[in-house]
């Protein structure tokens, strides 16, 4: 018996090793299977089609790890040894790029495929993965692939996750796929319409085709799409109405804006938390069947074409809301002081709910955002409003008539908001204002009193805009302390006065300094150089005196806007200013500057060549700022279901207000724009010009200047300019406006200034121009443009001239005379050199001579029979 057991024990120790053969003991004495060798080697195919700058795959192929099972991003069917799953995290896909293997198709049981943010460099979806049935999750997310989606993906009977949005796909999406639960084919650039199966895939929880070109209307199948969670078909072509979603008791997001739908009725969608129908070209009413939408917490209908009163029963079961939107609609709010939600973030921009002020917003204790701006409100704000809540993060109540005077505000709040109050009717002095503040906008009221204020507040400031108000006294030197955080300084149009403090050279981050219209004196300080990030500068209309120093070209390089008009500056032009390459706009005007104008002016590139910057006059800001100023990742930015809120530019004035914490701040300049003063914001950018009128420069107008093609105005007027205007002045191309009035230009006008087609104000007055005005499709448009000139001639003009000259076709090339006297001296030249070469052709060839003469004398003869026919004729008829 004895050796029987013993018989047996070793038996089972041969079978367990003989089956043990080729598997692995783990930590936990765990049998698994090592990788098969097919399999391995597929793997390698796929790291030799990779380039890997950041070694992730490094132990792919190692010694010391010849299971593939082991490699990283690798996994393997514990009892088969199959590979199962290849997932490369973002954070290790990074620094990898190539294209996708065919080799793939040699892990026949693969189930799960993510090459999300590898760089596959523009690489088509290959058609190998159709072959690969076990599929069940394929992501290949923000990865550059291009080309169409493979239809042969609809093979892959087992796949339920689909990602491929974040890449460069074209062509239509396939519609044989089937069994899927989630597809994400956003931000790609496919077309067509979509396809009426997709709502007959019965298992679908997620679908999103956001930021397509998708057009035609939602099917009507998805109306009874009971599993659907979720639904983004936002920033495509659809149009249409959005389906109403008859069995919709799982739906809890709903993303649609950028479309031009109509307003759907949600009334069996009682599991909805997300309805964002923004941007689209919504009509009519709101439906009051929202406020039955009991568990949706994010509302937007903003930017449509919404109208009717917005009442309590809108908001009836809403308790659960914390984000609303219906900013820019006509909407009219009625909401009593009983409302039953309570919002974080409330948006109603452009909205009427004055001209009372709306207290309902005294139920609404918690909100964080709140714009009211632009809502007809033109009342005064209770006391109970200002006790804020400390959780603020923005408050805007501009473009309203507000009245009265501002309180005490010294709470302190948990972080540092921003406030809009501008573009109001407030008065008084500035009060003590909180002293976390990330952005203060006052201007457009009827302030008084000095700047004092801003020394309460902490460093965290990033935008001041305290212009168009009545403040007096000097800049205070605690400006500074907001070295590390103030992007914009605004304080143009007010009663300030003394020296430019050297302080403002600690604001290093300073882009954009207005100081207009004010009775500041002495000279600009050096110590602005400093300030490399500046690109818009406007100390016009000041009392400012001195040079215009070499230091403003040499160390402020990133300068687009420099206005110093209507001040007391003098001397030379220096040719550092021509180190301003970004350069658009330069107004020096109405000064006391003389010399020459420095050629070097044609060095502005931006004003030479066509520049793709439309936000070039605008200036990023926060907000919002979430931690202490200076630290890292102070700036918030808001997340609601994975989705950063994007920042929308349709606000009024010179501001645009995202919810990520960010805004934006548009320039503004006043222009001499023929003949008047504008003042320019959005459109800025678009404006280069160059006007340095009203000073004392003498000598030539530079030729270079012709190289500034993209130039829109120029002005030199009431100088003392001479000689001839540039020949080739025809070359600015884009010039709208011109005015080279009151000087001492002498000569003709140049026949290439006729070529200008969008030039519409041309002041050529009080000169010494001659001869004929040149012919052209504008030139004869501007009657009163040439006063001053009495020795010029032609239409306008009643005086009169020779005969014309031809008109001038090619900018820039002599191939026409430029005054009538040369016109007809190469005439007459022509008309002899003609006659002599006739002459000397009869002269020299014997054969001509005789057809010629013989030609002659048969004219002669048919003159002659034709004469004496006619006159018998007529002898006849008078006889009878």
């Amino acid at each position: 018996m004895f050796v029987f057991v013993l018989l047996m024990l070793c038996m089972g120790t041969f079978i367990n090793g003989g089956l043990t053969s080729g598997f692995k003991e783990d930590g936990n004495m765990t049998v698994t299977r090592s990788c098969h060798d097919k399999e391995r080697q597929a793997l390698l195919g796929l790291k030799a089609n990779q380039v890997d700058i950041n070694d992730t795959l490094s132990d792919w192929g190692d010694k010391e790890k010849k299971d593939c099972c082991r490699w990283v991003g690798v996994s393997c069917d514990e009892h088969t040894g199959h590979v199962n799953l290849l997932y490369l995290p973002s954070s290790s896909s990074y620094g990898l790029s190539g294209n996708i293997s065919p080799l793939l198709a040699m892990l026949p049981q693969l189930d799960y495929l993510d090459l999300s943010a590898i760089d596959f460099q523009y690489n088509p979806i290959p058609n190998s993965l159709s072959s690969l049935s076990n599929l069940r999750h394929l992501a290949i997310y923000a990865a550059n692939l291009s080309g169409s989606i493979p239809h042969e993906l609809a093979n892959l009977s087992n796949l339920d996750v689909l990602d491929l949005g974040n890449n460069l796909l074209s062509g239509s999406i396939p519609h044989q796929l089937a069994n899927l639960m989630y597809l994400d084919l956003s931000n790609n650039f496919l077309s067509g319409s979509i396809h009426v199966s997709f709502g007959d895939l019965t298992s679908l929880i997620h679908l999103e085709l956001s930021g397509n070109r998708l057009e035609g209307v939602i099917p009507k199948s998805f109306e009874n799409r009971s599993s659907l969670v979720q639904l983004d078909l936002s920033k495509n072509l659809l149009n249409g109405s959005v389906p109403n979603f008859a069995s919709c008791s799982s739906m809890k997001k709903v993303i649609s804006n950028s479309n031009s739908m109509y307003v759907p009725k949600f009334t069996k969608c009682a599991s909805l938390h997300m309805l964002d129908l923004s941007r689209n070209r919504l009509s009519g009413n709101l439906p009051s069947s929202v406020g039955k939408l009991s568990n949706l917490e994010y509302l937007d209908v903003s930017s449509n074409s919404l109208e009717g009163v917005i009442c309590d029963v809108h908001f009836l079961n809403l308790t659960q809301l914390t984000y609303l939107d219906l900013s820019f609609n006509s909407f009219t709010l009625n909401l009593s002081s009983q409302v039953s939600f309570r919002s974080y973030m409330i948006k109603m921009q452009s909205c009427k709910l004055g001209p009372r002020f709306p207290m309902w917003i005294q139920t609404q204790i918690d909100f964080a955002y709140l714009d009211i701006s632009n809502a007809g409100i033109s009342d005064r704000v209770p006391g109970w409003f200002w006790d804020l809540p400390r959780g603020l993060r923005f408050l805007n109540l501009s473009l309203n008539e507000i009245k009265g005077t501002l309180p005490n505000i010294t709470l302190v709040f948990g972080n540092f908001p921003g406030m809009d109050l501008s573009n109001n009717q407030l008065e008084g002095t500035i009060p003590v204002l909180p002293s976390k503040l990330a952005a203060l906008n006052l201007s457009g009221n009827r302030f008084l009193g000095t700047l004092s204020f801003l020394c309460h507040i902490d460093m965290g400031l990033t935008f001041l805009d305290l212009s168009n108000n009545f403040l007096s006294g000097g800049l205070p030197d605690c400006l500074k302390k907001f070295e590390k955080m103030l992007v914009v300084l605004n304080l143009s149009n007010n009663r300030l006065s003394g020296d430019v403090p050297s302080s403002l050279g600690f604001l290093s981050q300073l882009q954009a300094l207005n100081l207009r219209r004010n009775f500041f004196v002495g000279e600009v300080p050096m110590s602005l150089s400093n300030c490399t990030r500046l690109r818009f500068v406007d100390l016009g209309e000041n009392k400012l005196s001195g040079k215009i120093l070499p230091w403003i070209g040499e160390t402020l390089s990133d300068l687009r806007v420099l206005a110093l008009r209507s001040n007391r500056f003098y001397g030379s032009l220096l040719s550092q200013i021509c180190f301003l390459n970004n350069l658009q706009f330069l107004d020096l005007s109405n000064n006391a500057l003389s010399g020459n104008i420095p050629r070097c002016f044609g060095n502005f590139t931006s004003m030479a060549s066509r520049g793709f910057q439309d936000d070039i006059m605008s200036h990023s800001y926060s907000t919002y700022v979430s931690t202490h100023p200076g630290s890292k990742q102070s700036t918030h930015r808001l997340i609601y279901y994975g989705v950063l809120m994007p920042c929308w530019k349709r606000a009024s004035h010179y501001l645009s207000y995202c919810s990520n914490g960010n805004a934006l701040f548009i320039d503004n300049a006043r222009v001499a724009w023929k003949g008047t003063r504008r003042e320019f914001g959005r459109g800025l950018y678009l404006l280069k010009s160059i006007d340095l009128s009203s000073n004392k420069l003498y000598g030539k107008l530079p030729n270079e200047i012709t190289n500034l093609r993209e130039l829109v105005s120029l002005n030199f007027s009431n100088n003392k300019l001479h000689r001839e205007v540039p020949k080739h002045i025809g070359r600015l191309r884009s010039l709208e406006s011109l005015d080279l009035s009151r000087n001492k230009f002498s000569g003709n006008i140049p026949l290439s200034l006729s070529q200008i087609t969008p030039l519409s104000y041309l002041d050529l007055s009080y000169n010494n121009l001659l001869g004929r005005i040149p012919l052209g499709p504008q030139l004869q448009l501007f009657s009163s443009s040439y006063a001053g000139n009495p020795q010029l001639c032609g239409p306008p003009l009643k005086q009169r001239c020779g005969p014309p000259p031809a008109l001038a076709t090619v900018d820039g090339k002599k191939n026409v005379k430029e005054d009538g006297d040369e016109f007809w001296t190469s005439y007459y030249t022509g008309m002899g050199v003609g006659f002599l070469g006739i002459c000397g052709v009869l002269f020299l060839s014997r054969r001509c001579r005789y057809l010629f003469f013989a030609s002659l004398n048969n004219m002669k003869d048919w003159i002659c029979v034709t004469t004496v026919v006619h006159f018998r004729s007529l002898h006849r008829k008078f006889r009878r």
